[in-house]
């Protein structure tokens, strides 16, 4: 624990703690955003990093609903399993019952109805009052799995019979929802112009703007003009030593992703209020304290 008397002081003399200084947040923090744009086969343009963390993110809750789904279908076969069970007891107990003691076939055809019906009422949940058929024991261990709220066969739609699909491990792309894959970003590379923020051309020296239709070149990853991929790529059949094709163009999708912007604002910034009074901090000490000497006011 730091000296007290050091760090709060008294007749003006005091220093600002850590949480003051967090709290007063004056000035503007600035972070520069990531700029290594790649494109998806769709043509959508995304940071490399945000779409990473995404893909991750995805392949994470792909897992999450894979382990559920496991349980799940773990849960159905073992109550398939004490169903057969249940019915081969039931059976058995009417054959007696008819061998034995002498019950006719209407009596045990009632009694494996009335077993099928309380077994069926327990493992959906539906506890009923033991009777001759189930025994006492029996019934008390499966009303405690009822209690268990928390168990997958509890959970909402975990009675349902059929059997669901298995949930899709496959990654999708956020903009398009279309499958993709790692492999499938391509890197785009823009050329810079003689002005500040300016993208051009690298054949045709054209300025590219918001209106401009643009092609990614896929083996090298530069961004040309539509007119110019028409006119002198495709032609050429070559583009800086690779072999290209019509297969090998991307259009990038104008609009609805960040980098569309051309690097207009790239910059992300965040404003603080100025001062404890603003609400984030509590007046210092004892509900107040002495000036300060900084030519701040703590004051709500």
């Amino acid at each position: 624990m730091g000296k007290h008397s050091k760090n709060a002081g008294v007749m003006g003399s005091e220093s600002l703690t850590y949480h003051e200084r967090k709290a007063l947040g004056f000035g503007t923090v600035t972070e520069r955003l990531g700029k290594d744009p790649v494109c998806t086969p769709d043509g959508f343009l995304f940071s490399r990093e945000a779409i990473l963390e995404n893909l991750l993110a995805q392949k994470k809750a792909n897992k999450r609903k894979l382990a559920a789904w496991k349980a799940e279908q773990e849960e159905r076969a073992k109550k398939a399993s004490e169903r057969a069970e249940i019915d081969a007891g039931a059976a058995l107990l009417a054959f007696d019952r008819e061998n034995h003691a002498g019950a006719s076939a209407e009596t045990s055809a009632r009694l494996r109805e009335r077993v099928a019906s309380e077994a069926e009422a327990l493992l959906d949940g539906r506890p009923r009052a033991a009777s001759s058929a189930v025994t006492i024991a029996s019934n008390a261990e499966r009303a405690a799995q009822v209690r268990s709220f928390w168990l997958p066969s509890r959970a909402a739609g975990a009675d349902a019979d059929a059997a669901s699909a298995p949930p899709e491990q496959g990654t999708r792309c956020p903009a398009s929802g279309k499958p993709l894959r790692l492999k499938d970003l391509t890197p785009v590379r823009f050329t810079a112009g003689d002005a500040p923020d300016e993208l051009i051309d690298p054949l045709s020296r054209d300025v590219l703007t918001n209106a401009s239709r643009l092609i990614v070149v896929r083996p090298t990853g530069d961004v040309v003009t539509e007119h110019t991929w028409r006119t002198c790529v495709l032609p050429e059949g070559q583009y800086q030593g690779h072999r290209v094709g019509p297969e090998d163009a991307i259009e990038l999708q104008r609009g609805g992703t960040g980098f569309a912007l051309h690097d207009k604002e790239a910059q992300a910034k965040k404003h603080f209020l100025l001062g404890p009074g603003s609400g984030l901090a509590d007046r210092r000490g004892q509900h107040g304290g002495p000036s300060s000497k900084f030519g701040l006011r703590f004051g709500n």
